[in-house]
């Protein structure tokens, strides 16, 4: 196992058009000396702002590759297509990357139905994918996702740490409401499990639509079975619109937010409503309460400093990226170059200190990010810290 820990650098804003080398859609393929990659993101739909943040912090961390040298004279160039939030536009967007772009590796966004789509088109085509999105099912079992690898929270993990916390603080009642999809089934189903088996009872289970604008029947359904402490399995805006609405409901307990939430765009959302709202996500959206003095702290707030200084806040999204890419990136170095089966190798004994945290992938595990990566995050003055 190669095991590292990620290049960052601290970059001036300009060199994002001198490296970073992001293409449109319709480039024509690449170079000996380029890696094409592949990026399908979220850019339109319910989520684009989750997108929107991918994308510029794909577009940072391959200027800061390109500028590092790192690739023995090769340029990462990014071609980047809009999937739309369809499963649909998801299979033809990995379907010109292969046949059109001649993409080394591909990148996917957060939109975990769209990954899945996508999966039998990157099987045959043997080409390795790195996905933004969280569900289990993108890389287990092993077997049937040999070119499948992902770097976000795998929501086994989301939910042990929430069940951590909510046993810490003597919670023994919850409620719990989710997002209908496939994100969403597989948190709940994660956290249930785990909740049952730590003898916390689920008083109220709800559902609701990704793009729904209201969701106060369900709300107070939960409200009405009085738990101690309501768990939101969301992505943004939905999780921002979920308290708030628990807020006007005049719900008093505690609120847990899966690490789907969105960090810095939940906080936008639910504005006065965020304060005091936990939520599962790696600790470096924290990154005043870390330890910047060790070589991986040094790593994240480097990182943070520079995403900060291109962009404005940070948001938590943008760890995962800059992770996808940078595993790209050494494959290529510990391959010896752009063959994609040898980038699949490469990939799946890949170890290095990312952004997010440790990642760690192998054999019979293609979901890298360690749970050690994981905290609970609590918003005090409108910022998110480490709980106490």
């Amino acid at each position: 196992m190669r095991w590292r820990s990620a290049l960052t650098f601290m970059l001036p804003v300009a060199l994002l058009a001198a490296g970073g080398c992001v293409a449109e859609t319709k480039s024509a393929g690449g170079s000996g000396d380029e890696v094409v990659v592949g990026v399908s993101l979220e850019l339109s739909g319910p989520t684009a702002s989750i997108g929107t943040t991918y994308r510029q912090a794909l577009e940072l961390k391959a200027a800061q590759i390109n500028s590092s040298g790192m690739l023995g004279g090769r340029m990462l160039r990014l071609v980047v297509e809009d999937n739309r939030t369809d499963t649909n536009t998801s299979v033809a967007n990995v379907n010109d990357f292969v046949k059109n772009q001649r993409a080394s590796a591909i990148i996917l966004g957060g939109c975990s139905q769209c990954a899945m789509a996508a999966v039998p088109t990157i099987t045959e085509s043997r080409i390795p994918t790195v996905s933004l999105a969280s569900a289990s099912t993108l890389t287990s079992p092993v077997a049937d996702r040999r070119y499948m690898f992902k770097v976000s929270p795998d929501p086994a993990q989301d939910a042990q740490v929430i069940v951590g916390e909510l046993r810490r603080k003597n919670i023994t009642g919850v409620g719990l409401i989710a997002v209908d999809n496939l994100y969403g089934q597989d948190g709940q189903r994660q956290f249930t499990s785990r909740a049952q088996q730590a003898g916390i009872r689920i008083g109220a289970t709800e559902q609701f639509g990704q793009s729904d604008t209201s969701i106060a029947v369900q709300v107070s359904k939960i409200v009405a079975a009085r738990p101690q402490a309501v768990v939101v399995w969301a992505v943004s805006p939905a999780a921002s619109i979920l308290v708030k609405e628990l807020n006007d409901a005049h719900y008093q307990g505690a609120i847990y937010l899966d690490a789907g939430a969105g960090a810095e765009s939940f906080l936008r959302g639910a504005g006065a409503c965020a304060e005091g709202v936990h939520m599962v996500f790696p600790r470096v959206q924290a990154i005043e309460d870390i330890d910047t003095g060790t070589p991986a702290g040094s790593v994240q707030k480097a990182w943070v400093d520079a995403y900060r200084a291109a962009n404005g806040e940070y948001p938590g999204f943008a760890s995962f990226a800059a992770d996808a890419l940078q595993t790209i990136a050494d494959a290529v170095v510990a391959g010896g170059g752009t063959d994609p089966e040898s980038l699949r190798n490469a990939i799946e004994t890949t170890a290095f200190d990312g952004v997010s945290g440790p990642l760690r992938f192998s054999p019979a595990d293609h979901s890298g990010l360690r749970p050690e990566a994981l905290g609970i995050l609590t918003v005090r003055q409108g910022r998110w810290r480490l709980a106490g």
